[in-house]
């Protein structure tokens, strides 16, 4: 019966482990709580697909449901390792009043379930010290968990609400437009200053969805939400077809270079992010080992196109930026690679038709 409680304490220090490594390490998950992500996530997307009526709501769901099943799965755990420890050890290391003997293991669930929420019934008490040192382990640790959760949980509304500002602004910004075609009207209605703002305003709301991802992989992108303009894919896609053309632009237009490749790097960091967190080994390779094609380079001569008419169409065909292109040619062929292997991966995760991009429509 030792071996037993042996078992039950090291289940118990296991899950305490998995849950410090979800809720405090801001580089790592639990790999319980990562399976329950990809577990809840896979269902609710392969229902979604074959119910599109209902495909938004429970996709709403995602995000609460996670949170819930891994805190509960915690809690059931911590309380069933509690258990098994004190078992053995009930007759001789604890007295339990008249009504509850024999003791057997549903007395010790029973303790193990009001010591974890540091409840203390009173009604069975620890003798020993062994006894004692283990009630107040099991106390301390659902202490500790219960206010971890409380944190992360509030921590989780603020990441989610960061990663929504994002995508509404994004959503604002495109009116249904491209990237591209945002991108080219902010250069020419407000100007070269105007549009380096703007991608580092873009780079900078990509650090912090990239963090968000990071540190709270369990709702990150799973927490969704009933409107489409809180969708991260169109926003991502939509962001993507903007470096590429800030990219294009800044062959052309110097000052213009480290605005655009500061976008580039967020976008490319936002990316394998994602990519390592949800969309698995072979989405991860194909972005560490980019092999641009023709396509890719097709995709940003069309780009190039779409810039200039643009641009000749809102300014006359004297606007002033340049006719040759430079290095960043071939970074924008690059980024154009790495954003269908992304969207490609991305849209088959979470189980939606990824829609064409905008150089695809020209």
């Amino acid at each position: 019966m030792v071996f037993v409680s042996i078992l039950g304490l090291l289940f118990s220090v296991l899950v305490t482990c998995d849950a410090v490594a979800t809720v405090l390490h801001s580089d790592s998950e639990g790999l319980l709580a990562g399976r329950i992500r990809k577990v809840v996530w896979r269902t609710a997307a392969f229902a979604s697909a074959r119910l599109p009526r209902a495909a938004r709501r429970m996709l709403s769901l995602v995000g609460p449901v996670v949170l819930v099943a891994t805190f509960v799965t915690w809690i059931a755990l911590l309380t069933l390792g509690l258990a098994l420890t004190v078992w053995p050890m009930l007759e001789e290391d604890f007295s339990a009043q008249p009504g509850l003997k024999p003791v057997g293991f549903p007395e010790a669930l029973y303790f193990a379930g009001g010591t974890v929420p540091v409840l203390g019934y009173g009604d069975i008490t620890p003798q020993s010290t062994g006894g004692q040192l283990v009630s107040l382990f099991g106390a301390a640790v659902g202490f500790a968990l219960f206010t971890g959760m409380a944190t992360y949980a509030i921590q989780v509304t603020s990441g989610v609400s960061k990663r929504n500002r994002f995508t509404l602004s994004v959503h604002d910004d495109a009116r249904g437009r491209g990237g591209v075609t945002v991108f080219a009207e902010s250069l020419a209605q407000d100007g070269l200053d105007e549009a380096r703002t703007r991608c580092r305003s873009w780079a900078e709301s990509l650090r912090e969805v990239e963090e968000t991802v990071h540190r709270y992989p369990l709702v990150a992108l799973t927490y969704r939400s009933r409107r489409e303009e809180y969708d991260p894919e169109p926003a991502l896609r939509h962001v993507a077809e903007a470096a590429v053309a800030a990219l294009v632009a800044s062959g052309r237009e110097p000052a213009l270079r480290a605005s655009a490749e500061s976008l580039c790097r967020a976008l490319v960091r936002l990316q394998r992010t994602i990519a390592r967190t949800y969309l698995g080994k072979d989405v991860v390779r194909r972005l560490a080992r980019p092999q641009p094609t023709e396509y890719d380079r097709r995709a940003v001569d069309t780009v190039d196109r779409m810039l200039t008419a643009r641009l000749d169409s809102l300014l006359g065909a004297d606007h002033g930026l340049g006719r040759e292109h430079a290095g960043e040619h071939d970074r924008a062929v690059g980024t154009v690679h790495l954003c269908q292997v992304f969207l490609e991966g991305l849209h088959e995760w979470a189980c939606t038709d990824a829609p064409p991009q905008e150089w695809e429509t020209r």
